[in-house]
């Protein structure tokens, strides 16, 4: 087995379980950063370029992030493994001029494995009860780019069982983008009337909102069973739609009956292989026990003072094929060492000018 494949059995157990136990977050950064500095030669020229090496590094906050724009550097990919090992790729989304970002995988087993344990780790939704699911997203044959999509088909094969005959999910987004309400109201309605089964949909904020369109204009209420919740994800970005959030959670209680603690929202990134969560309006977004998260200055580079917003910075240890720190161009406030308020993008990032500053300095 090659030696990459290797590092992420193991690691990825280890990290799964034991920094669930308190296993130190520091020794598991640090093996996980000697393997990537070795193995990706870009990424090594970056640190070396910032003065940081395998023998100056003695914590898990000095490993240096690379900022997301890097991934749409077409030639140079963020692999910590050999390149003619890729096997899938997921693309960030946008309009279709822009560039996209890539973020390669030669297996996705511990992307995998990292979603159904943070749901299982942060008490999500009791997904074990049987649950009718809607997924407002592309199925993942539909758009093998999409890592949301992925995650979906993920949480799809875990915990929406049923028989070929009477499934307990269904995708009404086709192949062409088109969504079929009614099949959506007409599976609401045989869980309410039939077994009173709760529902869960889950999907990205645009289809939430072309789904309330659309049921504003139906003659009858919809009304989900109780203990029904949903999810929602993925911003604006690429639109000229906005809405703030507690306008849309509005919309969840006026038109399908659940209140904002019953909305659970999911932020992740294509760059990313961990995703964080929360419920309602207030609370801040948790993330599992093998991420950590800092917020900087975005002038000074350093540490925002608490309570202070700044860049957000993951630390992710399932990210063993490209690199585990990932600075976002998201404003927010640190509320833990794995949890923060999600304040929104930073207006005035430039990601051009920072994949051209970058592309300089991993060329190096």
């Amino acid at each position: 087995m090659p030696s990459y494949l290797t590092l992420q059995s193991n690691f990825t157990a280890s990290c799964l379980e034991a920094t669930n136990q308190q296993e130190p977050f520091n020794s598991k950064a640090y093996e996980l950063f000697t393997q990537q500095y070795s193995a990706n030669s870009a990424y090594r020229n970056y640190c070396q370029k910032l003065g940081k090496n395998l023998n100056n590094i003695t914590r898990w906050e000095d490993i240096p992030a690379l900022t997301t724009d890097v991934f749409k550097i077409p030639d140079i990919p963020i692999i910590s493994f050999p390149s003619e090992h890729i096997s899938r790729t997921f693309t960030t989304s946008g309009t279709t001029q822009d560039i996209k970002g890539q973020h390669h995988f030669p297996t996705l087993d511990t992307y995998e494995r990292s979603i159904i344990a943070c749901w299982q780790q942060l008490e999500l939704p009791d997904a074990e009860r049987p649950t009718q699911f809607i997924f407002l997203t592309p199925k993942p044959e539909d758009a093998p780019q999409s890592s949301l999509s992925h995650m979906m088909g993920v949480i799809d094969d875990q915990y929406a069982t049923g028989s070929q005959t009477s499934p307990n999910s269904i995708w009404p987004i086709d192949q062409t983008g088109e969504m079929d309400i009614e099949s959506i109201i007409s599976t609401i309605k045989n869980s309410s009337e039939s077994s009173n089964q709760p529902v869960a949909i889950l999907g990205t904020a645009l289809a939430f909102l072309y789904l309330f369109e659309n049921l504003a204009d139906s003659p009858t209420p919809i009304t989900l069973p109780a203990s029904s919740w949903a999810m929602e994800t993925g911003g604006y970005k690429g639109t000229k739609r906005h809405l703030e959030k507690k306008d849309l959670y509005a919309l969840f209680e006026q038109h399908l009956g659940l209140t904002s603690d019953q909305v659970i929202n999911e932020y992740s990134m294509t760059e990313l292989s961990s995703q964080f969560y929360t419920t309602g309006l207030d609370d801040a977004h948790q993330g599992p026990s093998w991420t950590r998260i800092r917020v900087i200055d975005p002038l000074t580079d350093e540490e925002a003072l608490d309570g202070q917003p700044g860049h957000l910075v993951i630390y992710d240890l399932m990210n063993i094929h490209s690199v585990m720190a990932i600075r976002t161009q998201d404003i927010a406030i640190a509320t833990g060492k794995n949890s923060f308020i999600l304040l929104g993008r930073d207006p005035s990032a430039i990601p051009r000018g920072c994949s051209r500053a970058a592309d300089a300095t991993l060329r190096s």
